[in-house]
């Protein structure tokens, strides 16, 4: 063919290095070893990431941008001025919010404001031990001034100490004195008594502990008291109210803690793998039994595993939740390529030697596992552009321990089949290694005997030494009753429509998704930090972040005009959907403005009409005032105070209780911002969190688009029809709009975890369509039904084969306690799933009715220059072809048959080309041929696998056309 010059080099280049391999097969073998070992070395260095920011935020996140302008322009001390609605960085913290164990379930009863109160002294008295030396609350709480902060304390205290003529209001309450609170922070669910906004009983009341993190040495203190009062609270116990608790090291710590806790899930993962693997590579045959392949083809996927973790920590990369999924992936991958290596092997003829068998396995199998190698590589190598560092550590540990599979499989894997080889060509037991006799031989013996210690290297080999595999009943199942079944036309009819129907959803369910992640949603289903955010947006989802608002550019705020420019612009961000009016927003100007009318008659030379006396007013007394002094935090003035460079403003956002509000707000908040004539920009420490939201679907839209061309291109230029490509194409659109539209309707978001699977999803929609795709075009029958059930018999069973080997190396994350798990296990099933049905039902009916023409075509050249149709497919190209007139066998076969075989002495029909007319019961021309043709390819689909069969040999122009013909006729039949 025209199209398959690459793959035929590199086939070649594989079938001599098999052969190397069988002739030197334990160097191989202990350097295989030996790099795993000293690779795995490399996991002394494990170092695990688990900041939330670190690992979940987009590293050009232009949340990150604006803090740091935050940072340089709005420094804070919080050894002496903090405040907590003007944190930079969320900073460490301990929170609880309290409930009422009373039948009312009120907080603010006189019982559970007692408890709260106690609970609140105790929780101050905790200290945390280091270097021999105790550190209380006290010791390490952030300060404003000398007071210690503690949020909802000041209410607290009003609410104990309150007379009945004292009234607590909601969403702020008159203290004692001049000083207002904001109830609305610590009361949850609060009841109002009617018509005003007096609360008579509350559901929940928060109180959160902030901690100084100026210096290194602070921040490792603060850290541990942190630790301390985890372990207080884990024991708290009450009569009177419940509390959920968390701290800012509390979701990074149960983080850490979900590899610990998905280590017995990878131990089923394996056990259960393992068993797969031995049975199916298991035949009633105990000499051609290998029972022991399939447990050392596990153990090759472990050994890249090892290797591929060893090495990412040797450069540095650090490990994360997220990583610790990819063994399950990598092990799923490891045992399909078992399975493609041993099929191989079980179509060479067993007359060969193990030299000539290895050669044409690789020449079948390697190659195929090769170009997947390569597509998945790309994949996952396009993953590790992400920005999101979760998602880029996942793709280059994932896209190491693929390449290292690779490598471990064709040289560790194969020089274990070298050994076991010889092992089946001596006709020696599977288990004992003693030579055995043939069941033949032993037909005196008992039937156990026959049974368990009998067994024969040349089964499948009548008497001319032709070669007769034996249809699987699953391959049987697809000729006789799915494939004809699939193509009659109510069939099609109703698969068209159904298919109509999914795309339709699928779509819907794309245009409903949801974006990002919540951050309950990374710690486990049972930990306190969920049952804590679960109540944080139960109670307090009413008054979301105060964001702030930063006028960038100097002004001269004491000329009229730009106080109403600076009205106007507060006045935007005050008049949306997500923010409360001007009466729940923090404004120093509006605030100084009504000072200056309140007191201008009172305090002498007290002015704002002129710059001079605005500023030095402004300055003191104004920001003097205890009242007022936050507001120096606000405002940034140049060197001598003779203009202010930038200043801050803070408006209150609303109901932001869930994801898609929290990424409305922030988005809307930058609109306003990018429209002001005057430079502005919003700020807020979640929005470095919330930027997840608006990275995540472009970037997957740019992965996918990127990920479809590349395998597009590899596509077109390494299977051997450009036709294939269009409809690999076809398939990966279609596979990954289900996959993102269903994955709605089964509760899992767009965010870094299906991410990554959406990128996975590339790689098996390629495996999946191309295989069917291209068994279609290569048939010669005109029939194009005949054609669709030739692909199926062909390939039904290695893709449900493969489909299952990749689900059984996931199904144990079904069952994990981690949304990051459960996802992963959720868009698995959904990739592998969509893309069996794809390859199983619709791509073949489609085909039926708008495939393109085989890829075939009859050679119009001299008879002389023709591939002759009876070829040799038991030699390679370079390997002299038997003429039809030479009736003995050759001469390398004579002697390597096992004890009690006699090779006969008329020639095969498969090693001397004479004609092999396929029956009923046996149209496996294009799955039992072994090996090249002198021109010819293999066409894919020969080997047990959906994942790497696209790009094996095609048989001959004449062994392609009887197969197609067989298959019209018991179509027609």
């Amino acid at each position: 063919m025209a199209f398959d010059c690459i793959e035929k080099v590199i086939r070649h280049l594989f079938r001599q290095y098999g052969r190397f391999l069988a002739r030197h097969p334990l160097p191989f073998l202990l350097l295989s070893i030996l790099v795993a070992g000293g690779l795995g070395a490399g996991m002394y260095f494990l170092d695990t990431e688990s900041s939330v920011e670190d690992l979940y935020t987009p590293d050009n996140g232009r949340g990150k941008t604006e803090r740091a302008y935050v940072q340089q322009h709005f420094p804070t001390n919080d050894s002496t001025t903090f405040q907590a609605t003007r944190l930079i960085n969320l900073g460490r913290s301990a929170s609880v919010i309290i409930t009422s164990k009373g039948s009312d379930g009120n907080v603010l009863s006189p019982t559970s404001l007692a408890a709260i109160n106690s609970l609140n002294t105790a929780i101050k008295g905790i200290q945390a031990e280091v270097s021999g030396k105790n550190y209380a609350y006290t010791d390490l709480c952030s300060k404003w001034g000398t007071q210690c902060q503690v949020g909802g304390e000041d209410f607290l205290d009003f609410a104990v100490l309150k007379n009945d003529s004292m009234a607590i209001s909601y969403p702020r309450t008159d203290l004692p004195g001049v000083s207002t609170v904001f109830s609305a922070g610590t009361l949850g669910s609060p009841t109002l008594k009617t018509g005003t906004d007096i609360v008579e009983k509350a559901k929940s009341f928060r109180l959160d502990y902030y901690l100084r993190t100026d210096s290194p040495s602070d921040d490792k203190l603060s850290e541990k008291w942190e630790l301390a009062v985890l372990s207080y609270m884990e024991k708290f116990k009450s009569n009177f109210i419940n509390v959920c608790y968390s701290t800012s090291e509390a979701l990074q710590s149960e983080l850490a803690a979900l590899t610990t806790r998905v280590i017995p899930l990878f131990s089923i993962t394996f056990t259960v793998l393992i068993t797969f693997s031995i049975l199916s590579c298991m035949m009633l045959d105990m000499v051609r039994t290998k029972p022991w392949l399939g447990m050392l083809g596990v153990l090759s996927a472990g050994m890249a595993i090892v290797a591929s973790m060893g090495l990412c920590l040797y450069c540095g990369v650090k490990f994360n939740s997220v990583v610790a999924s990819m063994p399950f992936l990598a092990l799923g991958i490891g045992v399909d390529d078992l399975f493609v290596m041993l099929a191989a092997w079980r179509k060479t003829h067993p007359g060969g030697s193990v030299e000539e068998r290895m050669g044409e396995t690789y020449a079948e199998a390697a190659v195929s596992i090769t170009i997947t190698t390569v597509t998945d590589g790309l994949a996952f190598g396009i993953g590790a552009i992400t920005p999101i560092p979760a998602v880029r550590a996942f793709c280059i540990f994932t896209l190491t321990a693929v390449l290292f599979d690779y490598l471990f499989q064709i040289t560790f894997f194969g020089a274990c089949m070298v050994y076991i080889g010889h092992r089946e060509k001596g006709n020696r037991h599977a288990t004992t290694c003693i030579r055995v006799p043939t069941p033949e031989e032993a037909k005196d013996r008992s039937g156990c005997f026959r049974a368990m210690c009998t067994g024969n290297a040349m089964a499948g080999v009548d008497g001319n030494g032709e070669y007769h595999g034996s249809d699987h009943a699953v391959m049987v199942f697809f000729r006789k009753y799915f494939g004809p079944f699939i193509t009659k036309w109510w069939v099609k009819a109703s698969v068209l429509l159904i298919y109509g129907a999914y795309l339709g959803c699928a779509i819907w369910g794309c245009t409903q998704v949801r974006q990002g992640i919540r951050l309950s949603r990374l710690a486990a289903d049972d930990s306190y930090v969920v049952d804590f955010y679960n109540k944080q947006d139960q109670y307090y989802g009413e008054y979301g972040p105060r964001v702030a608002v930063i006028i960038t550019q100097p002004l001269n705020y004491w000329e009229e005009s730009t106080r109403d420019q600076v009205e106007k612009l507060l006045a935007k961000f005050e008049d949306t959907d997500y923010t409360f009016n001007k009466t729940e927003s923090e404004s120093w100007l509006r605030d100084y403005l009504a000072f200056v009318n309140q007191y201008s008659g009172v305090i002498p030379g007290l002015s704002a009409a002129t710059k001079s006396s605005f500023l030095s007013n402004l300055s003191d007394p104004f920001l003097k005032n205890t009242a007022f002094e936050r507001y120096s935090l606000d405002i940034e003035f140049n060197g001598d105070k003779s203009a202010i460079v930038s200043s801050r403003f803070f408006v209150q956002t609303k109901n932001i209780d869930n994801s898609d509000r929290e990424q409305a707000m922030m988005l809307k908040m930058r609109e306003i911002a990018d429209s002001m004539s005057i430079k502005t920009m919003v700020y807020h420490p979640t929005f470095i969190f919330f930027d997840q939201y608006i990275t995540i679907l472009p970037n997957t839209l740019q992965n996918l688009g990127i990920a479809t061309a590349t395998m597009f291109v590899v596509a077109l230029v390494l299977v051997p029809h450009p036709v294939c490509s269009i409809w690999v194409t076809l398939s990966i659109a279609s596979i990954c709009t289900g996959v993102v539209g269903y994955m709605t309707f089964w509760d899992v978001n767009l965010d870094a975890i299906s991410m990554i699977n959406i990128i996975m999803c590339i790689g098996f929609s390629v495996d999946f369509s191309a295989h069917v795709t291209y068994a279609f075009v290569s048939c010669e029958d005109k029939n194009r039904n005949a054609r669709a059930v030739f692909a199926l018999y062909s390939l039904g069973m290695p893709i449900l084969q493969g489909a299952l080997s990749t689900i059984l190396g996931v199904s144990a994350l079904s069952t994990s306690v981690s949304y990051i798990f459960r996802t992963f296990f959720k868009t698995m099933f959904l990739v592998i799933l969509l893309g069996a049905l794809h390859g199983l039902v619709i791509l073949p009916v489609v085909l039926t009715l708008l495939g393109p023409p085989c890829c075939q075509k009859r050679n119009k050249g001299p008879k002389s220059d023709r591939v002759h149709t009876q070829v040799n497919p038991g030699h390679t190209k370079d390997t002299p072809t038997h003429q039809p007139h030479n009736r003995e066998p050759p001469q390398q076969y004579k002697n390597q048959q096992p004890q009690g075989y006699q090779m006969p002495s008329i020639h095969s029909p498969q090693y001397m080309g004479a004609n092999n007319p396929l029956n009923d019961t046996k149209m496996s021309t294009y799955l039992q041929h072994l090996n090249a043709t002198s021109t010819g390819r293999r066409a894919p689909g020969a080997s047990d696998s959906p994942r790497h069969n696209m790009y094996s040999r095609e048989p001959s122009q004449g062994q392609m056309q009887k197969a197609c013909k067989e298959v019209s006729v018991v179509f027609r039949k």
